[in-house]
């Protein structure tokens, strides 16, 4: 008997508050939420501490050279965007990457050594960010 009580009330409960202006009632069922796999990889670069496009012009870099492989050593893709953005943003499903940086001129030759990306761990719906430079003692 005292479950239907508790119901009855509940559902006049209910009925008042609708009758009423300004109630409001929550649903905070999380049925159409889904959950997003994806989430990506920024990316930004500087040569010596800076982001003066002048710079890719005077050391002769065409754009920023970086390949991703998965944990398990699974080619991704080679990612190639111009040295003036300093920066560049990657979609990747969520998982364990590592890549290599690398400026490279415009033959597609290495105007710098190559710096390592390790321990790259992608969650759904985040952004990683980072960052690598390039010393001046990095040029080849």
């Amino acid at each position: 008997m005292k479950n239907w009580t508790t119901k009855a009330l509940a559902s006049l409960g209910l009925l008042t508050c609708i009758g009423l202006s300004g109630c409001i009632v929550a649903d905070d069922d999380d049925d159409d939420y889904v959950y997003d796999p994806v989430g990506s990889l920024t990316v930004e670069w500087t040569i010596d501490g800076r982001r003066d496009p002048a710079d890719c012009a005077d050391f002769a870099v065409d754009r920023l050279e970086l390949v991703l492989y998965t944990g398990a050593d699974d080619f991704v893709d080679e990612f190639e965007p111009v040295c003036e953005s300093f920066g560049t943003t990657i979609d990747l499903d969520e998982g364990l990457y590592y890549g290599d940086a690398t400026l490279v001129d415009s033959f597609d030759q290495s105007a710098t050594v190559t710096e390592p990306l390790d321990d790259i761990d992608i969650i759904g719906g985040t952004d990683l960010v980072i960052n690598v430079d390039f010393p001046i003692d990095s040029f080849l």
